[in-house]
């Protein structure tokens, strides 16, 4: 059983207004009654004044379950999350855009110019990601946002969808730095530990303001954004490749051997 309860001020008008939160009449306070206890009050109001009000950054909550894209000088690795979020796909386009610092991984196709695999297989059928080595690539990413060589970067993804696509896009002024660091103890003297930094911007605040957090990451996406450009990722032969190369290698040198005269 609920009782509704309207309120009314000194003129006899229903509604007051909360000027500390912005809070406008009518208010309407519901009592959701369970064996004759309240167990919670509800109010209801027309608007609500969301001014001064920050959107907590959920990089500052548990990361766990979140898509991100981990980068290690030398190394690009997207995580589990955001590959079964864009239907397990195996391939992808990486698109940088320099002056915004963002950068977006797009679903292609195997054959399409410039994609890199990022996903595969495995026992179990189940889609798991692939480290993508990319060292020219890193290189140049690290450089360009002053990032130090020996952190480990982290970056939460945002998924969107424009005319059925979908992808991902990644605000990198957002990243989030490890640094391995030796940590002996007495009883491991070999234990390092992880040191976490956070982007300078993040001091002093928990996030965008509100009407901030509403402003779309990029405007529209037609096949390419307007500024960002293609990143291609060079895909190193397998060790199982350039054994088999070797192989085929010396045994045509047999070949050529055995009818010498």
């Amino acid at each position: 059983m609920q009782k509704e309860i309207m309120f009314s001020s000194d003129d006899g008008k229903a509604g007051t207004e909360n000027k500390e939160v912005g809070i406008k009449s009518p208010e309407i306070y519901t009592k959701p009654i369970r064996d004759g206890k309240i167990s919670y009050i509800e109010r209801e109001v027309d608007k609500f004044d969301f001014n001064g009000f920050e959107v907590v950054r959920r990089e500052l909550f548990s990361k766990m379950n979140c898509p991100a894209v981990t980068l290690k000088y030398g190394s690009v690795n997207f995580n589990v999350c955001a590959i079964r979020k864009l239907n397990e796909c195996k391939f992808i386009q990486i698109l940088i855009n320099p002056e915004k610092k963002l950068m977006i991984a797009k679903p292609c196709e195997e054959d399409e110019k410039n994609s890199v695999q990022w996903s595969k297989m495995n026992k179990y059928g189940k889609a798991e990601p692939r480290k993508i080595t990319g060292r020219v690539f890193t290189a140049q990413l690290y450089n360009d946002l002053k990032w130090n060589f020996n952190n480990t970067i982290k970056v939460l993804g945002t998924l969107l969808t424009s005319k059925g696509e979908k992808l991902f896009i990644f605000e990198l002024i957002n990243a989030e730095a490890y640094l391995s660091i030796s940590a002996p103890s007495p009883d491991n003297p070999n234990r390092r530990e992880r040191v976490p930094f956070t982007p300078q911007h993040w001091q002093g605040n928990y996030g965008q303001s509100y009407e901030d957090s509403k402003v779309e990451i990029i405007k529209t996406f037609e096949g390419m954004p307007e500024g960002f450009v293609k990143i291609t990722l060079p895909q190193l032969p397998s060790r199982r490749t350039i054994e088999d190369k070797v192989e085929l290698n010396e045994g045509m040198k047999e070949e050529t051997n055995d009818g010498a005269i």
